[in-house]
């Protein structure tokens, strides 16, 4: 959110200065941004009253107006704006003076006529730039008055940014709340306003979810001038707030938003049927927005409706139906309020806009009605027009409204923060801040004010205080505790952290570097390269980015290859280990989390140097390093890697991993369609295994990955075999099936050699298959090498239908 100062000081004016003010701004808890100095100076530029305005006799689009700017003597200037006319007082740039734009007024002839000066619109002044006509003055502002003085523009905007727990750092009474609790202040009371309903008319409320919270505000006003001119004090203050548009009605429910806090929406109540119905929607239902752009609803998304149409969806989505024009007479004002589950389903839809992020904040409820009256008091006063009754519904509205009472221990206070504060010092701090405290024998009851529903436990009112305390005021005390070390001989080691830590350090000594992430990610991202994964969303997300749980450790470092690539950087390696969370019903609240590692390799395999050549990482690469981590964690034999479409990865170049046929990971490489929204490197490859998984594979087989063998004496005999196979036989399966049939045997079997034909009419493909023998107690004969090699060949034969090759 970005104000200015005089705005806030307008609630609150401790006398202080603009620096101070700002520290005090962060002290309360809201994180400033930005603060920059606004003071334009305007030199030569007056104030001067049109005393003669004449058509131009060449041009009748220009007109030759005389100025009287207070030294007797008459300006004479060609001015082409349409307000341009008699006795009115306006701003005039004299000779010599220079605008923002880097104009510099000079004499000139337009149109054969002589021009001493220009007048000047806001636009020329470089302050709003949609307002193209000249700026007209109040009768009762002196001739030839500067207009520095006169707007009085010199001011400080401040930009400040809260957390999803800080509700009240959304508008300006807020932060006044904060500093009036900081000075021990009073605030500005809020407007009374005060005005007759004119009309009658209403649109009946109806609203169809009963088991949720809904609180809805709503009122007709008609008659009213919607291209009437935003007056220019509240143009300066949304000027500086980055807000301000050439609509009045928009401009006048920002207005509200920033001051207070609450937002409304406003729709044409010409196109509203009878009554309005807050109902889920129905399937396959659609909104049409004002770009024409249609949204798909689901049944479990809250809409506002008449009886035939959607009027429009949370976060002010209207239908482009609704939506006003310059011709637009009569609005229908409101404001409501729902839970905040009501809105999780819609961000699937939509991406989070500003009202939307107030609600995810939270609104106080309390302010709502006083919202929709004072909205109405500056439009009739602005726009003129007549207001019919506030229409009000609500629906168990309780756990929106009614704030609990917090037990708060003198005690625990001063053990959490390790010193120690007066009682009388914590209740004066509570009265300030609006708490009603209730005495008991043994601790206080507090009940935090209506705009605080963020405060739900005693450390929250804890942390409450001491940013009123001023955390600059805490003793820089070290704490001081005893701790007892318990040598525990039978303390558990899982024996999933060690096979984590070795597996690491693997890949540390593979060139890899470990790379942390949030467990918090997109879920567009994530749904980009782990189709099909039910989400689970953040009730209070930081960001859109930052509003899922991961179901996979992927895209985290596919963020981080990206950043990385961006930077320049060629060859990239990262790995990550973590935990993935994911929707099982079976499991404490419905989610399971289990351990997982990733990889992710891209770019160029190595760095330049002078002995070998430069090439992109490939399949290969990554393959090799997640064979050797394997083979560490679960054995030479018992993993496979089958080459199998995943949904995320390349179709072509991808596939699955198991261990004793469970399957556990997969690797392969990045989507093209990933490749290109990340825009990282298309040698970019990846895997990700389940240690949770490897665990418990594991502790139900526990094998000797290393066994301390005596070196035979004897010697070793090699045969090779050279056979031929269908395409569509795995290699893996071959090896595999000898690997099986020589189980007892000291057998070493390697695939050196695989041919593939070109010829399309070919269906079969040669590999080469090395066999090399040796035994622990004596040296074999030819003829035992022979049998042996025979009957492996012999069940290849029967399984595979292989020829074998002479």
């Amino acid at each position: 959110m970005k104000f200015n100062e005089k705005w806030l000081r307008e609630w609150i004016n401790p006398k202080i200065s603009s620096t101070t003010l700002i520290n005090q701004i962060i002290e309360s808890g809201i994180e400033v941004e930005s603060v920059n100095n606004f003071n334009p100076i305007f030199n030569g530029v007056l104030i001067g009253e049109i005393i003669e305005c004449i058509t131009h006799p060449k041009k009748s689009d220009l007109k030759i107006v005389k100025v009287d700017i207070g030294n007797k003597k008459y300006l004479k200037i060609v001015c082409g704006a349409l307000n341009c006319r008699n006795n009115i007082k306006v701003v005039v740039a004299t000779i010599g003076s220079t605008l923002p734009n880097g104009l510099k007024i000079k004499i000139k002839k337009i149109q054969d006529e002589k021009s001493e000066g220009m007048l000047c619109s806001f636009f020329e002044l470089g302050l709003f730039n949609f307002s193209k006509s000249i700026i007209e003055i109040s009768k009762d502002v002196p001739l030839g008055k500067k207009i520095n003085d006169v707007f009085s523009l010199k001011d400080t905007f401040i930009k400040v940014a809260t957390t999803s727990n800080r509700p009240d750092g959304l508008s300006i009474l807020g932060i006044a709340r904060n500093l009036s609790a900081i000075n021990n202040l009073a605030i500005t009371s809020l407007k009374k306003t005060i005005f007759p309903v004119s009309i009658t008319d209403k649109f009946l409320i109806n609203i169809e979810i009963k088991e949720k919270n809904i609180k809805f505000f709503g009122r007709i006003i008609k008659d009213i001038n919607i291209n009437a001119d935003t007056p220019f004090w509240m143009k300066k203050k949304l000027f500086f707030c980055n807000v301000l548009s050439d609509n009045v009605i928009e401009n006048i429910l920002n207005y509200v938003l920033i001051e207070i806090g609450q937002p409304l929406n406003v729709l044409n109540a010409d196109k509203i049927n009878d009554s309005i119905y807050v109902r889920m929607a129905k399937k396959k239902e659609f909104l049409i927005l004002k770009n024409k752009s249609k949204i798909i609803l689901d049944e479990d998304i809250l809409v506002f409706s008449d009886k035939e149409k959607i009027l429009f969806i949370p976060g002010n989505i209207n239908s482009h139906l609704l939506e006003l024009n310059k011709n637009s007479n009569n609005i229908f004002l409101s404001s409501y309020s729902v839970e905040k589950k009501l809105f999780f389903n819609l961000l699937k839809k939509v991406s989070i806009n500003s009202i939307l992020d107030y609600h995810n904040h939270g609104i106080d409820p309390s302010l709502q009605k006083y919202a929709v009256e004072y909205a109405t008091d500056l439009i009739i006063k602005i726009c003129g027009g007549q207001a019919g009754p506030i229409t009000e519904k609500k629906s168990n509205f309780s756990s929106l409204s009614c704030l609990k009472k917090i037990k708060l221990y003198h005690k625990n206070f001063n053990n959490l923060i390790g010193f120690f504060v007066d009682a009388s010092i914590i209740l004066n701090i509570l009265s300030k801040l609006k708490y009603k405290v209730y005495f008991q024998e043994k601790y206080w009851d507090v009940l935090p004010p209506n705009w605080r529903f963020d405060i739900l436990i005693e450390e929250d009112v804890i942390g409450d205080i001491l940013r009123i305390y001023n955390y600059n005021n805490i003793p820089l005390n070290p704490l001081k505790e005893k701790f007892f070390i318990k040598n525990d001989k039978k303390k558990k080691i899982y024996l999933k952290d060690i096979l984590l830590d070795q597996a690491s350090m693997l890949l540390v000594h593979r060139g890899y570097y470990e790379a942390i992430n949030y467990s918090f990610i997109n879920p567009t991202l994530q749904n980009d390269i782990v189709p099909n994964q039910n989400k689970l969303l953040i009730t209070n997300p930081i960001s859109k980015d930052f509003s899922s749980m991961r179901a996979s450790l992927l895209p985290g470092l596919l963020k981080t290859v990206s950043y990385n690539k961006n930077r320049q950087q060629e060859s990239i390696k990262f790995f990550e280990r973590g935990f993935c969370f994911s929707v099982d019903k079976s499991k404490i609240l419905g989610i399971k989390q289990e351990m997982f590692l990733g990889a992710v390799i891209s770019g160029f395999s190595n760095k330049e140097n002078w002995y070998s050549i430069k090439r992109k990482t490939d399949f290969y690469d990554l393959k090799g390093d997640l064979e050797s981590l394997l083979e560490l964690v679960c054995g030479l034999n018992n993993f496979e890697i089958k080459h199998e479409e995943i949904l995320g990865l390349h179709p072509e170049q991808s596939a699955k991993i198991y261990i004793d046929n469970k399957y556990i990971g997969k690797i392969g490489k990045i989507h093209p369609k990933s490749e290109k929204k990340l825009n990282v490197d298309s040698s970019t490859f990846l895997f990700e295994i389940s240690f949770s998984c490897i665990s418990k594979l594991n502790s139900l087989n526990i094998k000797e990955v290393h066994k301390i063998e005596e070196v035979s004496k004897f010697p070793t005999s090699r045969r090779d075999i050279s056979i031929l196979v269908p395409n569509d036989v795995s290699f893996i399966d071959i090896i595999k099936t000898c690997k099986d049939f020589f189980f007892n045997k000291k057998v070493e079997i390697n695939l050196f050699d695989v041919y593939v034909s070109k010829e399309e009419s070919n269906q079969e493909k040669s590999l080469g298959i090395s066999f090399i023998f040796q035994d622990h107690k004596k040296t074999l004969k030819e003829d035992e090498i022979s049998f042996m090699l025979n009957a492996c060949i012999k069940i290849l034969k029967n399984r595979f239908q292989i020829d074998l090759r002479r």
